[in-house]
């Protein structure tokens, strides 16, 4: 059996794969090997037979040469793999004619469509070596058993011979199949033994099984020469069983479109590749980002030619290791032996690859990729964790617009730990643990506090205090996160309940995600709230970030009219980074917008941010709702903030978030403060800057 590799797919990287001088080397050994054999063995290499039986010796010596020039070509490995019958006909010459005649059969066999084909030098080399030292192996066998002298053509074989012929037929498939594994192992740079345990059954079930035809060919011979000729419709068969077996396993493990290999063939790549619990390796999953629009824009021819074309780009890419097409615009990518650095750089390679525009026939279409990574051991030491945990980090790529993106825990709301925070969540829901900090918003005009805000928090029994970061994420893709709003704004309530009693009267703010605003009960639970805490709906302040209202932008226009038909403020917290219309803000019964602190923040260094913020103020006041400024730090920033005219403030640089019982007292004092102060001074209490750091609450 040999391999000739696919030169429409693999072009240069076969060239490429065999540079390393282990495989020259390799290659090199086993042609001299095969010389130094053949000089010791000169005595035995008569090639007499060929004169005594002409007919004999030319039918068979016309069957390796027939045999080789006319190959199977199977496709395996993502690569043409080529199985030759001629391993029939060189036993048969070497157990009638002897090793002269079937060394002489087989060089010629192979060399001469080798030079026809301009194949290079040591290939060619390699070639004759290993097929002459095969034949020597079994030669060998035969003299060690005295079968050279007794088996011939002169009569059919008989049952004590045939033993040392079913010997010297497996000692030429171990030999031979050794030294070819051994070089595609090199040329696929895998482990020797693993290419084996991988391709073995199907060298034994090809190559193997042919060899056991020689003797018949020798019992035919013996019987009548002109009778060989009949063995070309046996052979013919075999050829088209061998391709017909081995395509129908091809198309169950290969994807019909792109010919790259499928999900199953992929998976078991992965598994035979962490085998090596020494070795590294790098699942890359990759998908195009608006395939969807393709499709649905232009058809879905237009977007199988799309997919053909991404194939071919990846083959062209040589990425040193199995590509394949897990379904849809989905595919995935093994690297083994590799480091994260390295499989930063593979993903870094795909994507831009990808970024030239695609011709599909007249049309001209731009599409990116996203691409995730996991790594073994790191990440999983099984096929679906990596599988899994590569399309985690996938999706945190699309979610982020970035091109790659590593596996990383915290971004993994399914990972062991994260399931595992879900169930203490869940409890801690049931024994009402969940408690809330709570940070003072400033009116920049009176000085006074006009509303605080409820900060969920979370003290874990082992973790210690958990912020919103930490929790908020995962509740949201599980059913916690409505159980978990609605004892927020109970606590939250109560508190505000509380203060009442102490006669400092504010409005309470509570954030309110996407899974709670789109609920239709919501209404009726955030009602049930406010009797219970014997609070007016008035002072419950909600707030929603622009991005929550674009989920489902009708419901949640519809929520939020009977919300504030109530008497409920609603505040569009984060403003200026989701992606809303004027038109549609416009429409919303909000009393105030809440400018994201990513602008704030750099006002002072940033011309473009502190037009930025102005402009956004203007924006509210023409609107007639109320500009409240996030992320406050500093003073320098107030007094910015007053000159714009903004409303209100919140940050660090007025108070972080605290405690109820840590912050009554700050509160009870800045209420002394500003009523002794006369009306037109903005005093703050001494404590008021309690930390320059930017708040991340």
């Amino acid at each position: 059996m040999a391999t000739e590799h696919n030169e429409r797919s693999a072009g240069s990287r076969v060239l490429a794969l065999f540079e390393p001088s282990t495989v020259r080397t390799y290659c090199a050994a086993v042609f001299l090997g095969s010389i130094a054999a053949l000089v010791a063995l000169h005595s035995s290499l008569d090639i007499g037979f060929a004169a005594r039986q002409p007919v004999t010796f030319g039918l068979l010596a016309a069957g390796v040469i027939l045999a080789e020039t006319l190959p199977v070509r199977i496709p395996r490995r993502g690569e043409n793999e080529v199985i030759t019958l001629s391993s029939s006909f060189v036993m048969a010459l070497l157990l009638a004619g002897g090793l002269g005649p079937a060394i002489l059969a087989q060089g010629v066999a192979l060399a001469v469509p080798d030079l026809i084909a301009r194949r290079p030098g040591w290939r060619i080399r390699f070639n004759l070596g290993q097929y002459t030292l095969s034949v020597i192996a079994a030669f060998l066998v035969l003299r060690v058993l005295g079968e050279t002298a007794a088996v011939g053509t002169s009569h059919p074989f008989d049952g004590t011979q045939l033993p040392g012929v079913l010997l010297s037929a497996a000692v030429f498939f171990i030999v031979n199949t050794g030294l070819v594994g051994i070089a595609v192992a090199l040329f696929q740079q895998v482990p020797i033994m693993r290419y084996f345990r991988s391709d073995f059954l199907f060298v034994l079930a090809t190559a193997g099984v042919l060899l056991l035809l020689a003797p018949i060919v020798i019992a035919t011979a013996a019987y009548s020469p002109w009778l060989m000729p009949l063995f070309a419709a046996p052979m013919l068969a075999i050829h088209q069983a061998l391709r017909a077996g081995e395509r129908s396993r091809h198309a169950a493990r290969h994807d019909s479109l792109t010919s790259l290999p499928n999900r199953l063939a992929f998976q078991e790549g992965i598994q035979d590749a962490i085998k090596d619990r020494d070795m590294d390796a790098g699942v890359l999953l990759m998908d195009l980002d608006r395939f969807k629009d393709v499709n649905d824009t232009l058809g879905h021819h237009h977007g199988d030619l799309l997919l053909k074309q991404v194939a071919e780009r990846l083959l062209e890419l040589e990425l040193g290791g199995p590509i394949a097409r897990l379904g849809g615009d989905e595919f995935a990518i093994l690297i083994t032996g590799c480091s994260r650095e390295h499989a930063m750089f593979v993903g870094q390679q795909i994507a831009a690859s990808l970024r030239p525009p695609f011709q599909l026939e007249q049309v001209v279409v731009d599409v990116q990729a996203s691409v995730g990574i996991a790594m073994f051991p790191d990440d999983g030491d099984e096929v679906e964790t990596l599988l899994q945990k590569a399309d985690v980090a996938m999706y945190r790529a699309k979610g982020t617009n970035r091109d790659i993106v590593l596996y990383n825990e915290r971004d993994d709301d399914h990972s062991p730990s994260k399931l595992a925070l879900s169930a203490d969540l869940r409890a801690a829901l049931e024994h009402r643990q969940i408690i809330a900090w709570y940070q003072p918003e400033l009116d920049l005009r009176t000085g006074h506090v006009f509303a605080v805000e409820a900060l969920v928090r979370w003290p874990h029994p082992s973790l210690g205090m958990l912020s919103p970061d930490s929790f908020i994420s995962m509740s949201e893709t599980t059913s916690l996160i409505k159980p978990l709003t609605q004892l927020v704004l109970e606590v939250a309530l109560r508190q505000l309940s509380a203060w009442d009693a102490l006669d400092l009267q504010m409005t309470m703010a509570v954030n309110i995600s996407t899974a709670v605003l789109i609920d239709k009960n919501f209404t009726s639970s955030v009602v049930v709230a406010l009797e219970n805490a014997k609070m007016t709906p008035d002072r419950l302040k909600l707030e929603v970030t622009e991005s929550t209202l674009m989920a489902d932008p009708n419901t949640a226009l519809e929520i939020l009219l009977e919300l504030s038909e109530l008497g409920i403020e609603i505040s569009i917290d984060d403003f200026g980074t989701g992606y809303s219309s004027l038109a549609y803000l416009a429409g919303l019964p909000a009393a105030e917008v809440k400018i994201d602190r990513s602008f704030v923040a750099r006002m002072g260094d940033s011309f473009k941010d502190s037009a930025i913020v102005s402009s956004t103020i203007d924006l509210a006041h023409h609107l007639g709702l109320r500009a409240v400024a996030e992320g406050v730090e500093n003073d320098s920033t107030l007094a910015r903030l007053r000159a714009l005219e903004c409303d209100a403030a919140q940050g660090y640089g007025i108070s972080r978030p605290r405690r109820a019982d840590d912050l009554t007292p700050w509160l009870l004092a800045e209420q002394a403060s500003v009523t002794s102060a006369a009306e037109s001074t903005l005093i703050l209490p001494t404590n008021v800057l309690d930390s320059p750091a930017r708040s991340a609450a």
